[in-house]
């Protein structure tokens, strides 16, 4: 190393920031803030895992209520949940907090940075699909709601979400999400005095000085968050807004106008081909919520999704997904009838993918009591599309619900090139039948399956998960 070299780097060293807690640990901040906001700046440390962020305050009262409410979270209810708590008070040079994250893991900001400095360089979409395309964007966001939801269900609400406190794995084919910054937290049985927001993703009535933070100011700033990072567009921007003065913006940001997928309202749409189609990026199920978020919800809280259902509506998404077999794309999208890539034109073969409907079995309601077929088969609007080489675990409640992470596994299914194979789970009562047979349904007690060979694409199956002559669940399959 050269004299001059050697001597910038020490000076490189000498000009890091150290900082002391509470209890006399020493943490140096290593480079610029990984994230910024109206409280202040959270960094990296010498130490990995290790966050420190830094207040910002511009007065000793400000210092004083701001260090309340980081003791206050300290004593609330997050163990579980992937959320970096404050572990220490830092009080040298100035007022902070020790945080610690799991290592690997990078702020959400840099992934949508990613896709958006591809389109302006012109690119296209090739910073969206190589930073994880649509299977790791819809797979992080329903990590990130079904946090939200579990966050919400203990009384408090999360108060300023925005992409640079949100964490998730490097890695493009790891879903792992945690959040930073708990200092915002807040009761959610009450309006919270705060109004702090990042500009772009605070709920309109928070701007218009109507409403502190509280739940339903987080599932806005989801709705915003998880359409930006879906569409690559902001649901209240369109060409009024981007051709517009500053002023005109901020009235869209205060829900002045109506959303940009209005159905009938049109002053504020986008021009055709601006930002993703939805329909390859996001399930029926994910357009009804943002048509509710952003409608009715635009103008009354009240009216927005929760986030279980958003939860709820990613997770039952990221099972509608299939990916392209062609060799130089590999894109995953939401699977329709004619299994077309969006990203490249390549047909998927329709004997590649298979749909599992979900149904509730109720025997008890069938003709011999005075029902009828429907009566007995009742559809439940869950489904999985399957990819050969794909397997799954069903369980008691569909996947998709609030009640599948806690219910009973009951069965494995595994689609190959051989066939689609079925594996009981500790001896559950799991039964195959074609739709038109009448004869007894056996009981499979081992792996067992439908072999390619036979398969003629025309055949209607059913798969029981339960005792064949009591209420359980099945789901409906052609082969």
């Amino acid at each position: 190393m050269t004299k001059q070299k050697q001597s910038e780097s020490n000076n490189k060293k000498a000009s890091r920031i150290k900082v002391v807690d509470t209890h006399g640990h020493e943490y140096e901040l290593a480079g610029s803030p990984i994230g910024s906001g109206g409280q202040g700046q959270v960094y990296r440390t010498n130490i990995p895992g290790v966050l420190i962020k830094t207040l910002n305050a511009t007065s000793d009262e400000k210092q004083r209520e701001w260090l309340k409410q980081i003791h206050w979270v300290i004593q609330q209810p997050l163990e579980g949940l992937p959320i970096a708590k404050p572990v220490a008070i830092i009080d040298q040079p100035s007022p902070g907090y020790v945080m610690v994250l799991m290592d690997g893991m990078i702020p959400l900001s840099s992934i949508m940075e990613k896709a958006e400095e591809s389109m302006l360089d012109g690119y296209g979409l090739k910073g969206f699909i190589d930073s994880g395309g649509v299977r790791r964007r819809i797979g992080i966001l329903a990590k990130l709601a079904r946090i939200l939801a579990d966050l919400h269900g203990r009384g408090l609400a999360y108060g300023d979400l925005s992409p640079s406190n949100i964490f998730v794995s490097s890695e493009i084919n790891h879903f792992e999400t945690w959040l930073i910054d708990a200092d915002n937290l807040c009761v959610n049985s009450r309006l919270s005095s705060q109004r702090l927001y990042t500009p772009d993703y605070g709920a309109p009535e928070v701007l218009r000085k109507e409403s502190g933070v509280n739940t339903l100011t987080d599932s806005w700033s989801f709705g915003v968050l998880a359409f930006k990072f879906m569409i690559m567009v902001h649901p209240l921007k369109g060409d009024a807004v981007n051709n517009g003065t500053p002023e005109i913006e901020e009235k869209a940001l205060r829900g002045e106008f109506s959303w940009i997928d209005h159905p009938k309202d049109t002053f504020n749409s986008l021009c055709e081909g601006t930002g993703l189609p939805r329909k390859i990026v996001l399930s029926a199920k994910l357009l009804k919520l943002f048509h509710q978020c952003f409608g009715d919800g635009l103008s009354e809280p009240g009216e927005r999704p929760s986030m279980a259902a958003w939860a709820e509506g990613f997770e039952s998404a990221f099972n509608l997904l299939v990916t392209c077999e062609a060799k130089d794309c590999g894109s995953s999208y939401i699977a329709d009838k004619n299994l077309v890539c969006p990203f490249c034109d390549e047909t998927k073969p329709n004997d590649a993918v298979i749909e599992l409907v979900h149904f509730h079995f109720a025997p008890e309601f069938g003709v011999n009591n005075g029902g009828n077929e429907k009566d007995v088969w009742v559809k439940t609007g869950h489904s999985i599309i399957l990819s050969r080489g794909d397997s799954v675990v069903l369980k008691q409640s569909p996947i998709g619900t609030s009640l599948y992470q806690e219910s009973k596994s009951v069965c494995i299914v595994d689609f190959k090139e051989s066939g689609l194979f079925f594996t009981p789970i500790d001896s559950e009562s799991v039964h195959v039948q074609k739709v038109t047979s009448t004869k007894e349904i056996p009981r499979i007690t081992k792996c067992q399956g439908l072999k390619n060979d036979f398969r003629k694409g025309v055949e209607r199956y059913v798969l029981h998960l339960g005792d064949i002559l009591k209420d359980h669940p099945a789901w409906l399959f052609t082969w």
